[in-house]
């Protein structure tokens, strides 16, 4: 078993940041971003502006125009790993100073609904590009090869926690259930995909696409 998980099947993040070998990996930007363990780290700052900048450099750095580099993988694994991390807990946000200008002020969120709307967002962009990569496929199949550490990683935040990291998790768990590594979860799942696609939430066209993955029919729901 490798020394990145620990007893209970859980990634230990520590270990897994210390035995990635970064020099091997990188994102879209290294002349203008922090190198990724660097970002991956500040995640978990003492200080919440910092962990903030840190979850805009993530998305700047490893999913900027929507391209998976040879980073996001071993970035993402870390991301699951940490979310049940206490510090993920802080309210941040992750404007810069122009969007702040432009936008203004941001209203704070946690920092785990946070990481996990990232996460969301990047499995459904991954599943749509499988056709057509813009760039690398097997940097994209890494990627959604960590399904099952995905969906592990969210599970416990479906039903506890505030509303707004409930939503993120439920954001993740969506896509997971259309990728047939998860075919045996959805039965698990599905009052609850059932219930978002008739509902009116922000994922509720994300539970239309999971139950037509399922092959039911969704005409009703268009």
């Amino acid at each position: 078993m490798s020394n990145e998980i620990e007893h209970d099947g859980r990634v230990d993040p520590g270990a897994l940041l210390l035995r990635t070998d970064w020099n091997t990996v990188e994102h879209c930007c290294p002349d203008v971003a922090p190198e990724t363990p660097v970002i991956l780290r500040e995640l978990l700052d003492d200080d919440p502006r910092v962990q903030g900048e840190a979850l805009r450099c993530l998305a700047e750095a490893l999913t900027r125009g929507n391209v998976f580099h040879t980073a996001m993988a071993p970035a993402a694994r870390y991301v699951a790993a940490v979310l049940g991390d206490p510090r993920t807990l802080a309210q941040v946000t992750d404007r810069s100073e122009y969007e702040v200008y432009d936008l203004g002020p941001q209203t704070p969120f946690p920092l785990r609904a946070g990481l996990m709307t990232w996460l969301g967002d990047s499995i459904v962009e991954a599943m749509a590009q499988r056709e057509r990569p813009y760039g690398d496929a097997e940097d994209l199949e890494a990627f959604l090869d960590l399904a099952p550490e995905f969906h592990a990683a969210v599970l416990p935040f479906l039903a506890t926690g505030s509303p707004v990291i409930r939503e993120a998790a439920l954001g993740v768990l969506l896509p997971l259930l259309r990728l047939p590594a998860l075919a045996d979860r959805g039965p698990a799942h599905r009052d609850q995909v059932l219930a978002t696609a008739f509902g009116d939430g922000p994922h509720r066209w994300r539970a239309v696409d999971t139950l037509s993955s399922w092959g039911e029919d969704v005409s009703s729901l268009l």
